[in-house]
């Protein structure tokens, strides 16, 4: 009991100090941005009825035309490439024989790039239709 009833009083002791000193705006502010960048998605990812190597393989093809390849681990399902100035990570996962995850993932310097990955993902499953 006097354990919690102590660390009340320091939190409490704790906010009022923050509040008090003129930061809080700045603790809120903060937070917020932190929220919103952890929110901000730049993946794209989904389930494909093909094999890790044939969309291994599409997704070679289609970042050949899009743009360069900078680095490729096809047994690890890994492509890394450079695509309208923006990095994107495509690995794929097989999930069993029949089944594979596609993920699709584009930054811009460290921030977000969801249209490219978007493009690239579609781009990607329409290749294998």
């Amino acid at each position: 009991m006097k354990y919690s009833l102590k660390l009340f009083q320091l939190i409490l002791v704790g906010m009022m100090c923050v509040s008090f000193s003129g930061c809080w705006f700045l603790v809120i502010g903060g937070a917020g941005a932190v929220g919103g960048y952890a929110v901000s998605q730049d993946t794209f990812e989904g389930i494909s009825s093909k094999g890790q190597e044939e969309l291994i393989t599409a997704a070679h093809k289609v970042l050949a035309i899009m743009g360069s390849i900078t680095d490729e681990r096809p047994k690890d399902g890994e492509i890394v490439a450079t695509v309208n100035g923006a990095t994107v990570h495509i690995t794929v996962i097989q999930l069993n024989l029949t089944t594979s995850k596609l993920r699709v993932k584009a930054r811009k310097d460290m921030f977000p790039c969801r249209s490219v990955a978007q493009e690239v993902y579609t781009k990607i499953m329409n290749q294998l239709e």
